[in-house]
């Protein structure tokens, strides 16, 4: 049976129409054992195993709510998602009072409404876990929804209660995916009518062959939107790169490389992006433009490992640099203490974060696999409710975990990107990610705001469209839908379009960071003084609107072909490295030793880049370095270099 995969997440519990781990809002009361009944359970309308390939059989194990046995009925005909097949094969399914549906609450009844009121999530503890098979295969923990889900014909659907079990150890349903043989009488065969080729006609077409992939999304409603963004973005480009108050700004290259590599809006400007981050690697990971060799920035090393895996680059060998080894290097090894696989920063005083080693997480996950040690580390970074922190550091020393730093402050943002992370994680393999980016998505539905929108923490905790973007992405990876949707209409709502762009016409596609941001464009345009900001709050919000998450960024086929425009560009400003001079000498970093990655050498892999997920209401800028800030507010003396200090945290410059 294959390892566990996360499914669908609650605020409170995995029982999602998923099936998978839990995500838990608040630490969970000692479990009380839903009630055992030995009453019959109602059997389904249409009881017994799909006879051939042309329906759906599902098979609902009560385990320890009933001592009724499993149940089978057959789902007849093509089913469009595990819910679907659920309910058609007669099972009465019970959703809750907050999510509807998209959470499975009982099954015929069952638990009972003296132990489970049905109103929010179920528990951690008593839950309904969602699996599949193929026919005479075996069960699989479902890696979507039961609503994000379509199952093939001839396919097994498995419900299985699980009663204060472990992630790892959650039962399957008792009975296997087999469909019975029918054995017939033989008889006289009837020979098939030939063509006029003389080829037989095939009487039945193998399930293999039936269209539609296996777990197949719905379509994205909201994919119009996020291709008129990414043209948008990919119209802000100067040679590949994304003008920065100095010069190139090479995290907000990427984060506009990544947006486009979700949107597929244009291909080209993926590719002309790519060549400009890779022909300036050290630009932007390291301090040798400032003349200080030896620096690597963790942040923004693992920031160009996703850029070139989300590019379909070699990272290996991206620029001429194996980003890959970089990346590995600095992981710290066992002699770290409480740090170990922590991805810090060398040759400077270490500024990393949650934000940074989830991008390292994910950018090793695609490229060949990630040291367990860096996944353990972020999971420590998680408090029992679910969020994460965005830093390891409590008074500038780092804490074992975020549960023993009594005043950490849960991040959306970096909560987001730690989903994806582990995720990604999960699918190479890593144990426990797929429980931990459970309990992470069910602590982001759980502080969703009404309007669907998402805050951060700190300055940038009103709703906007960053955190949002980030947090959106990370719902539908989860396979949220619901949550999704509705992050994705919050910043719908604020993206410029034909019918409501005014003033601002000829900006349509850019998304506002906040509602104050898009009346003022509407009033007056974009100005200068402004675009900066909507180049950063359009890279990450359209992330919402995509719903491809980063571990994923890059393997769709690319959508339609943009349309000419004779827009003129802004020409680029000199380029010159925007990483002020470090303040510190090395520092050795022990890195772990490389398991399941592609050998090869590389330059002194060290990398130390805050990489930060959010962005202030006037400066949505994301993963600058704090040196970035220093040194931009002694070299400008602007007010917006104070804002860019703020926006330290997000997926893109430095």
């Amino acid at each position: 049976m294959s390892r566990f995969r996360l499914l669908r997440v609650s605020a409170a519990a995995v029982t999602l129409l998923v099936g998978g781990g839990t995500a838990v809002a608040t630490p969970a009361p000692p479990p009380t054992a839903p009630t055992v009944t030995s009453v019959e359970v109602v059997a389904p309308a249409t009881p017994g195993h799909c006879p051939d390939d042309d329906g759906v059989t599902v098979i609902v194990d009560f385990q320890e709510l009933s001592t009724a046995d499993p149940l089978v009925a057959c789902a007849p005909g093509p089913q469009e998602t595990g819910l679907d097949a659920l309910e058609n094969a007669g099972f009465e399914v019970t959703g809750t009072d907050r999510w509807g549906k998209s959470f499975i609450c009982r099954i015929n009844g069952l638990p009972t409404p003296d132990t489970e009121d049905c109103v929010d999530t179920p528990p951690a503890h008593a839950y309904w876990s969602y699996w599949h098979a193929p026919n005479g295969g075996d069960w699989e923990y479902s890696s979507h929804g039961a609503t994000f889900r379509t199952p093939p014909p001839g396919s097994f659907e498995g419900w299985s209660f699980a009663l204060d079990r472990d992630f790892d150890d959650n039962p399957p349903p008792r009975l296997d995916p087999v469909r019975p043989v029918v054995v017939e009488e033989p008889t006289e065969p009837t020979p098939t009518p030939p063509t006029a080729t003389g080829t037989p006609v095939p009487e039945h077409t193998a399930a293999s062959d039936v269209a539609g992939a296996l777990d197949a999304p719905p379509p994205n409603p909201h994919r119009g939107q996020a291709v008129a963004a990414g043209r948008w973005l990919a119209e802000e480009l100067v040679d590949g790169r994304m003008p920065g108050f100095v010069g190139a700004d090479w995290g907000l290259t990427i984060d506009a490389l990544l947006a486009l590599a979700a949107t597929n809006a244009d291909p080209a400007a993926v590719e002309e992006a790519a060549d400009a981050v890779a022909a300036n690697v050290r630009s932007y990971n390291s301090h040798d433009d400032w003349g200080v060799p030896g620096v690597r920035v963790a942040g923004a090393t693992a920031k160009i490992l996703v850029a070139a895996v989300a590019a379909d680059r070699d990272p290996t060998d991206f620029g001429g640099h194996d980003m890959r080894r970089e990346t590995l290097d600095l992981i710290a090894g066992p002699d770290a203490g409480v740090q170990e696989g922590r991805l810090k920063d060398q040759g400077t005083a270490d500024q990393s974060n949650t934000f940074g080693q989830s991008l390292g997480v994910i950018g090793l996950a695609r490229s060949g696999g990630v040291p367990q040690s860096a996944v353990d580390f972020l999971i420590r970074q998680q408090c029992s409710s679910g969020g994460f922190r965005l830093s390891p550091e409590l008074f500038g020393t780092p804490s074992a975990s975020c549960d023993s730093s009594p005043d950490a402050v849960l991040d959306p943002d970096s909560t987001a990107m730690a989903v994806q992370a582990l995720l990604a994680a999960d699918e190479a393999g890593a144990e426990h990610a797929g429980a931990a980016a459970a309990r992470g998505a069910g602590w982001l539905a759980s502080v969703q705001r009404d309007d669907g929108s998402f805050g951060g923490s700190g300055p940038t905790a009103g709703s906007n469209t960053n955190s949002s973007g980030l947090a959106g992405q990370a719902l539908a990876a989860a396979g949220l839908r619901d949550a999704a949707d509705e992050a994705a209409d919050y910043v719908a709502e604020l993206q410029l379009t034909e019918g409501n762009a005014g003033a601002a016409s000829a900006d349509r596609g850019a998304i506002a960071y906040n509602p104050g941001s898009f009346a003022s464009a509407v009033a007056d345009g974009v100005t200068d003084m402004a675009r900066d900001q909507w180049r950063r709050a359009t890279a990450q919000a359209v992330l919402a609107l995509a719903k491809v998450p980063l571990g994923e960024s890059g393997k769709e086929e690319p959508g339609p072909p943009p349309p000419s425009t004779s827009q003129p560009t802004t020409p680029s400003a000199p380029e010159t490295s925007h990483t002020p001079p470090p303040g510190s000498s090395p520092a050795p970093t022990s890195s772990e030793p490389v398991t399941s990655q592609p050998t090869g050498t590389a330059p002194p892999p060290v990398d130390p880049a805050g990489v930060d997920p959010k962005s202030p209401p006037p400066l949505a800028r994301t993963g600058a370095d704090v040196g970035v800030a220093v040194a931009l507010l002694g070299a400008l003396l602007l007010g917006g270099a104070a804002l860019l200090w703020m926006s330290r945290r997000r997926i893109g410059s430095s």
